[in-house]
């Protein structure tokens, strides 16, 4: 007689054994990846300089909080590129 909940094909019911085992890994891999991301944009925007964060709006002591609110696709971006950056301060520099 043939049991309902088991596949009659080996294979597939290995297969599909596998993709729930991998469900909770891939979850606890990608908030991982959230977090690292999630600092790393603190960082990045703890090192700017106060006037540029004010450029953009955002207060150092607000930085958490402003990064906590952050969608997911908005902590995979890169706040200002380097040579952004370094234009800014090249340009504070001579007009000081």
């Amino acid at each position: 007689m043939h049991k309902p909940n088991i596949s009659p094909f080996p294979q597939a019911r290995i297969s599909a054994q596998r993709d729930r085992r991998a469900g909770p890994v891939r979850g606890w891999l990608r908030a991982a990846f959230i977090n690292w991301e999630r600092r790393k944009m603190i960082e990045t925007l703890r090192a700017m300089d106060d006037h540029l964060l004010r450029d953009i709006g955002i207060d150092r002591s607000d930085i958490p909080r402003v990064v906590d609110g952050f969608t997911e696709r908005e902590i995979r971006m890169r706040p200002v590129s380097s040579e952004v950056e370094h234009d800014y301060r090249r340009r504070r520099e001579q007009a000081a």
